[in-house]
């Protein structure tokens, strides 16, 4: 055991460096060592061994840390499984490795049992796994796969709670990356996107005594969705099991990943994208979008041989990377886009096809491969900030404002609704230049995509009326809006506390919110909550915010207009 932490500290490396804190585990225990330096591979190392490493995240240069435990199959030479594993909305990295409502790390004792590996990445905490936690996620599967031998066709991903739906996120827009995914008491995930995990099979994993509405907006909708697409997912409701069902489950997560192999050579590929910094999946990639807001849509088969049939909505670029085993590389590659066939090509191993529209005609050239790192950041410039929208103001937010515009415009409706709840994202300020994975920690914890529904002013009213409530939380409540204006006064009872509005009671408006604020009450609507017929668009909140920001042309400013008054 001394031999190998002496063989670990004496190997440094010139290149990218972690820090390390090395737990080694002898029968039953594991006992802290402290800080050690790491190297560039971690191939001397003996397993079992627990490591607690930091790496230097490209989106701030700090340091970030994550947990790594090698079984004691590992010997630096033979690749193993690797499962990823993500913490819930008040955990860190250390939550699956130590805690005891995890199981006093039995992730470590069944992932030694297996011969596996497990991963657990911090994603910079509270992030739901997206922008900056995504790009975690990313930089630590790269910074791991760098310096240990994985094998890569068996990363599986699962996680708890606000894990299990970073998971699914994570899923649907690097189904490439990927063997499979056990997201356990996971929400939300658009649906518009669930056609990408046609080559990932999925295992959604719920408490029987869990919150109701986590089931009803994320396992059961999708898992109906994958069943209708005749894909490979299992849905098990754990009988008598809270939210918390990582130990009750975890001897079947770690059978069914162990089964897990990945598709890296699909001869069809469906993919649906809302941005293009989440473009790429497996030898394809969307590149350019015609009209932000809606996903741009890809179906590219192999029909045969060197023969492929491609299908593109809402996009007018792709690439395409054609490899062996795929690909006769050495003959040439014909294509139809959207039922035109186009020349043929001569592609080379390190070259790319690339197919561009311009006035609706499909054109295919060859050009030098151009694979953009998935570790690299901001990199889809969109706009900058001249006036930060903030959350601060009250009782109208120059935020709010700049949200209810940005669902209106991208829906076409009448009006639009919105509150802070739960709102965590990270502020934007006057003069930053503004990127696609910004909008994500900006909003956060924002992603879902847009409902719409048709309510007289009445019932609108009634629902403005429901969210002038008195308590704590009076800010987080207040409705903000566009279309519409409203002023109200506290000193007047519950429900009668509107004295003006241009909401008319008599007519029906169509109106635009963000889908939780109606499938889970997100805003109290009147004892109306699931009595409410809506639709779900295929834009989500984050595509809408692009499009606005195209709209103005890049240009982002918030501004308050007395859309909602407080009498004093």
């Amino acid at each position: 055991m001394r031999r190998s932490i002496h063989r670990l500290v004496h190997h440094y490396s010139r290149l990218m460096t972690g820090y390390l804190m090395v737990i080694i585990r002898s029968e039953t225990n594991f006992t802290y060592l402290g800080d050690i330096m790491v190297t560039q591979d971690l191939k001397n190392v003996n397993g079992p061994v627990d490591l607690a490493l930091k790496y230097k995240s490209p989106a701030d240069d700090t340091n970030q840390p994550f947990r790594l435990f090698l079984p004691s199959a590992y010997d630096g030479v033979t690749p193993l499984p690797l499962l990823i594993v993500l913490h819930g909305s008040s955990g860190t990295q250390d939550t699956y490795f130590d805690q005891a409502s995890y199981g006093d790390g039995l992730y470590k004792r069944l992932a030694d049992e297996r011969n596996m590996m497990v991963l657990s990445p911090h994603a910079y905490g509270l992030t739901e796994f997206r922008g900056i936690g995504e790009l975690d996620v990313l930089c630590v599967l790269d910074f791991v796969q760098e310096r240990v031998p994985v094998d890569e066709e068996r990363v599986v991903l699962t996680g708890l709670s606000m894990g299990g739906t970073g998971s699914s996120f994570l899923c649907c827009r690097y189904p490439h990356l990927f063997a499979g995914g056990a997201p356990i008491g996971s929400c939300y995930e658009d649906l518009a996107l669930i056609p990408n995990l046609r080559h990932l099979p999925m295992y959604y994993i719920q408490g029987a005594d869990d919150w109701p509405i986590y089931g009803k907006e994320g396992p059961i909708p999708i898992s109906k969705r994958l069943e209708e697409l005749d894909y490979d997912v299992i849905f098990w409701v754990v009988p008598d099991t809270p939210h918390n069902a990582v130990v009750r489950t975890a001897n079947e997560v770690f059978e069914w990943t162990d089964k897990r192999r990945a598709v890296k050579h699909p001869k069809s590929i469906t993919y649906n994208a809302y941005l293009p910094i989440h473009g790429r999946a497996y030898w394809t990639e969307i590149r350019e979008f015609k009209t932000p807001g809606p996903p741009a849509k890809l179906q590219a088969d192999i029909v045969s041989g060197n023969w492929i049939s491609i299908r593109i909505e809402n996009a007018t670029q792709i690439a395409l990377f054609p490899d062996s085993p795929l690909f006769d590389l050495a003959t040439q590659i014909s294509m139809e886009v959207n039922g035109t066939a186009l020349p043929g090509v001569i592609c080379k191993a390190n070259e790319e096809i690339r197919l561009a529209s311009k006035e609706n005609v499909w054109r295919a050239e060859v050009g030098p491969r151009k694979l953009r790192p998935l570790t690299a950041y901001r990199t889809h410039k969109i706009g900058s900030v001249e006036k930060a929208p903030t959350q601060d103001e009250y009782p109208e937010s120059s935020m709010g404002n700049w949200m209810t515009d940005a669902m209106r415009h991208a829906a076409g409706t009448d009006i639009a609704i919105y509150n802070q709840k739960h709102y965590r994202g990270m502020s934007v300020k006057d003069g930053q230049d503004l990127y696609l994975i910004d909008l994500f920690d900006w909003i956060r914890p924002y992603a879902w995509c847009l409902s719409t529904m048709e309510l007289s002013g009445q019932v609108l009213l009634a629902i403005l009326e429901d969210n002038l409530r008195d308590g704590e939380n009076v800010r987080n409540l207040l409705v903000q809006v566009s279309g519409c204006r409203y002023t109200f006064d506290r000193n007047r009872p519950f429900e009668d506390r509107i004295v003006d509005s241009d909401i008319d009671p008599e007519r029906t408006y169509s109106i635009v919110c963000e889908k939780q604020a109606v499938s889970r009450e997100n805003i109290w609507l009147a004892d109306l909550f699931e009595q409410i017929p809506h639709t779900d668009l295929e834009i989500s909140i984050i595509s809408a915010a692009w499009s606005y920001i195209e709209q103005c042309n890049g240009q982002v400013s918030g501004v308050l207009e007395e859309r909602v008054k407080e009498l004093n």
